[in-house]
């Protein structure tokens, strides 16, 4: 099956029907839809989860390191796994000590 071009899909012809009707203009219907589409967005984006700074190290003049976790655990799933933010922080400077003595 061959992808609909990008302006013609769906999702695209209701955000922008959603601009140019509610936001742009009178309608109260495609207002409340532009707050779903557009705030929806918005919230995962602030409340969602992100990638967690666990440290960050000059390794030499003008190289920085900094690891973060990539897919980082929810609350239950680090309780259920025994992890610590703490631990955690523990492992990736001590790979990170390893990786310096070894080069």
């Amino acid at each position: 099956m061959a992808l609909l071009p990008y302006s013609l899909r769906p999702s695209v012809v209701i955000r922008r029907n959603a601009l140019r009707r509610g936001i742009l203009g009178p309608s109260s219907l495609w207002k409340f839809i532009a707050v779903f589409v557009f705030g929806r967005k918005a919230i995962k984006r602030f409340f969602g989860k992100n990638a967690e700074n666990l440290g960050t190290r000059v390794i030499g003049v003008g190289q920085i390191l900094s690891v973060a976790s990539a897919i980082p655990l929810s609350r239950r799933d680090r309780k259920r796994r025994g992890i610590t933010l703490a631990s955690e922080r523990v492992a990736a400077m001590a790979e990170l000590e390893a990786a310096q003595s070894s080069s």
